[in-house]
């Protein structure tokens, strides 16, 4: 047996578990800690959303003058409260329901789809008198509430805070470039047309007018003498 080699005995390689794809109690906490942050970001979204529907609701119903917190809430079926955690106060909710009111005209501006620049202007005029006429509380979100980050004159307008403002700049410059305003800013221009138009709809909204239909004659009257004032060619014919 002396001579007889003896065979090398290796031991057996070792057998790696297979790995478990299934999630580990820590996994599962953070899964579940991701899920509840979702669930709460879209409950938080979805109570702001509700008080916004609930403010216009009062809003459209009552005016600015009726609209108040706790009956901003009591549509909304909250508590007061329960709004705080969404609008701190009352001035944020102004803030949100003015943002709402410009989007909302926004929306309209945009729509607008001539393409001469004067034309474009013309039906911009006809659009804010029939926004204001169609939808006054929402008209008076936009251009007047109380709301504590409203736009200033001439500042923000002239940073280009405002879209619409923007659009409405952009199209007076062209009318210039195709000889229809001389040298005049056209903010200026803009700033003008937009203080004639708001001071007409509060003076038909203060019974300075026999009657609408007088109103909208006046009002373009007035909109196309202001239009005329800066231009150096004669304008269209009226509607």
């Amino acid at each position: 047996m002396a001579g007889v080699a003896m065979a090398t005995i290796r031991p057996a390689p070792r057998i790696r578990a297979a790995s478990c794809d299934r999630p580990t109690s820590n996994m599962l906490r953070k899964r579940d800690s991701l899920h509840s942050t979702q669930i709460c970001v879209q409950c938080t979204h979805m109570t702001r959303d509700t008080i916004l529907a609930a403010a216009r609701a009062v809003l459209d119903r009552e005016g600015i003058p009726g609209l108040t917190v706790r009956k901003v809430a009591t549509r909304a079926k909250l508590s007061p409260m329960a709004m705080y955690r969404h609008f701190v106060d009352k001035s944020a909710l102004l803030d949100a329901l003015m943002d709402d009111g410009l989007a909302t005209w926004g929306k309209i501006v945009s729509s607008i789809s001539a393409q001469d620049p004067m034309a474009w202007l013309e039906e911009l005029i006809e659009a804010y008198l029939d926004f204001a006429l169609t939808k006054p509380h929402r008209f008076d979100a936009a251009f007047m509430l109380p709301a504590p980050s409203a736009r200033q004159f001439p500042d923000d307008f002239a940073v280009g805070r405002s879209p619409v403002m923007a659009m409405i700049i952009l199209r007076i410059d062209q009318a210039k470039s195709n000889g229809w305003f001389g040298n005049k800013p056209a903010l200026d221009v803009a700033i003008s047309l937009a203080a004639l138009a708001q001071g007409l709809v509060s003076m038909h909204r203060a019974n300075r007018f026999s009657s609408e239909a007088q109103f909208k004659a006046i009002y373009r009257t007035a909109i196309r003498h202001c239009l005329e004032s800066y231009s150096v060619r004669p304008l269209r014919r009226e509607r």
